[in-house]
């Protein structure tokens, strides 16, 4: 409110959009507890993995809209810049800026340790959102600073290249959730990952594949496939791959559900192929 306040007072349309920009933060770090919340509340009738997804669609309202608020402060901007309008120099709003720039980057520091230490994907997307704001903002007060009011088209180059930052945040908050939102495939090091953790639990499983990994939050379903000799008992394949299960929700932390093959069919299927 301090930021918005002397833009208004200095005339700014860029400090006025870095300061939406900054109340943007706050509403996304509200967003992540509130996830949090939900997140956590134990799975139910009507959602049996949990409600761990919670997260991604109100990370998608704010990611909308961010880019809302972004468009409409770039055209303000255009519009100032085709009017030839200035804003009021002051060292004063250059200070507020910067203070509100060193109190961001204290934020994001401070966000990227829970990150670390909770290892979540969403506040560690947090942290760098209030990082964005804080070179956002460092850059508009250098900018207002180096041209001291003497060159008229500062403020509205700057609230587009703030309204920029506002934009591309929201637009990777979307995408990121939509992402995971869809069915996001695993990452090779997920795959490779879980592969080794299987082939360590017994030296009949011959091979790994069709590994589908489904996440919910802190809850993570995985499905795969895994080829046995063919003389393998059904009371030792039901032994391996409920082992396999133990070990990847042990090591993972992975709930597991392993489909077991006869070593045959991979010959078959790949001499079909």
């Amino acid at each position: 409110m301090v930021k918005y306040y002397y833009g208004v007072l200095f005339n700014s349309v860029a400090v006025i959009a870095d300061s939406v920009h900054t109340l943007s933060d706050s509403l996304t770090s509200a967003v992540v507890v509130v996830g949090f919340r939900v997140a956590y509340t134990k799975p139910d009738e009507e959602h049996p993995f949990g409600h761990g997804r919670a997260e991604e669609v109100a990370a998608i309202i704010i990611g909308v809209l961010l880019c809302v608020a972004g468009y409409d402060f770039a055209v303000s901007s255009y519009n100032k810049l085709v009017s030839r309008e200035t804003l009021v120099y002051s060292l004063t709003l250059v200070l507020v800026l910067l203070v509100s720039a060193a109190i961001k980057e204290a934020l994001a520091m401070w966000a990227f340790r829970l990150g670390e230490k909770f290892n979540s994907e969403s506040i560690n997307g947090d942290a760098w959102h209030h990082r964005s704001d804080a070179i956002a903002t460092g850059l508009l007060a250098l900018a207002i600073l180096t041209a001291g009011g003497t060159y008229w088209w500062v403020d509205g180059v700057m609230g587009l290249v703030v309204s920029a930052f506002i934009v591309v945040t929201g637009g990777k908050i979307v995408l990121d959730a939509s992402s995971v939102l869809l069915g996001r495939a695993p990452s090779r090091e997920e795959v490779e990952e879980i592969v080794s953790v299987v082939k360590k639990v017994s030296p009949k499983v011959q091979s790994v594949h069709h590994i589908h990994v489904h996440k919910y939050g802190e809850h993570t379903e995985v499905t795969l496939h895994v080829h046995l000799p063919d003389d393998t008992s059904l009371s030792e394949a039901h032994e391996i791959a409920t082992l396999i299960e133990d070990v990847l929700r042990k090591e993972l932390g992975y709930e597991a559900t392993v489909h077991v093959e006869p070593a045959s069919a991979k010959r078959l299927k790949n001499h079909a192929d």
